[in-house]
């Protein structure tokens, strides 16, 4: 079946931002619905043009049933960062999981159910969407970020040179540049925010792709890299891919943007899984004795991730 993209083009203002934020949305032509729901955060020098730029690639995804059909909805962010800092009027978390999600709900033909819903983003809409995510999982089922804008570290102090050459292209100065709030950076790091609310992550089973490069020209591979440990130590389930000789933007990047959204897709439509499989169930059910006795002396056992050296 052939989709088209019917693409809309709108504004919300909200008492979270000092600004009303265009929007554009994409939904799939031809009727049907209600549809699952796709948040976008576009790259620093973006906007909500970035979604329409990408209309045939999901009207040529929706179309060979590699995608799900589902509504996609783009704010325009400038080079903000989808900075959280209620200090000075600027709250992009709240924004986009209150009164933005609220809007699409009711004026979209969108799926209002946490398991139809999900956020994703590129470079600094990477940053953007795991920090919102993991913040808000009981309202996104997943979250997948390409080539996010990641610093590895959880204090501004643990930060080198090497990790902030993203800097050069500007951004809110309390986060971005020599004079940035440590506090700000701490408050907004997806590193934190990960470990400040892992029980919850795990508890609503958040969702979790992060892909990146690792030939990426400011080195946000580093942070990705940093970013999985954390989650690998936290115990949180998740997606990583580290795409060899891949870089921030060129010629790999429509291939990896697709198999994110294929990912993506996969959360919004589960099929059957491994542990569904009589073969895999027979195979764990024969080692439980064994777990069962290495457990006095291995604390780590019922984890799902090892305790690493």
């Amino acid at each position: 079946m052939a989709f088209t993209a019917r693409a809309t083009l709108d504004e919300l203002r909200s008492d979270y931002l000092a600004k009303p934020v265009p929007y554009a949305a994409l939904t799939p032509g031809g009727g049907g619905g209600p549809f699952p729901l796709c948040i976008v955060l576009h790259g620093g020098g973006g906007s909500r043009q970035s979604l329409l730029d990408c209309a045939g690639l999901f009207e040529q995804w929706w179309s060979d049933g590699s995608l799900p059909p589902m509504v996609l909805v783009s704010p325009s962010a400038e080079m903000s960062y989808y900075l959280e800092d209620p200090g000075q009027n600027e709250r992009w978390d709240a924004f986009i999981a209150d009164a933005f999600l609220n809007h699409l709900h009711a004026t979209h033909n969108v799926r209002t159910h946490r398991d139809s819903t999900v956020i994703a983003g590129m470079s600094m809409g990477g940053y953007g969407a795991l920090k919102i995510a993991f913040a808000y999982p009981d309202r996104f089922a997943g979250v997948a970020a390409m080539s996010p804008v990641i610093e590895p570290g959880t204090s501004i102090y643990q930060i080198t040179p090497r990790n902030t050459l993203h800097h050069f292209a500007g951004g809110p100065s309390r986060l971005i540049g020599p004079e940035r709030d440590e506090s700000v950076f701490a408050a907004n790091n997806p590193a934190n925010r990960a470990i400040a609310n892992a029980g919850e992550i795990r508890k609503h089973d958040l969702a979790i792709y992060i892909e990146c490069g690792d030939h990426d020209f400011i080195n946000v591979h580093d942070g990705a890299e940093y970013l999985h440990r954390v989650l690998w130590n936290l115990d949180i389930s998740h997606e990583y891919r580290l795409t060899r000789g891949a870089d921030h933007i060129g010629p790999t990047l429509i291939p990896r943007m697709r198999q994110a959204y294929l990912w993506l897709g996969s959360v919004l439509t589960p099929g059957a899984t491994d542990d569904q499989d009589e073969l895999v169930r027979s195979l764990r059910a024969q080692l439980e004795p064994v777990r069962r006795q290495a457990a006095p002396l291995e604390a780590t056992i019922d984890r799902r991730y090892g305790r690493l050296p």
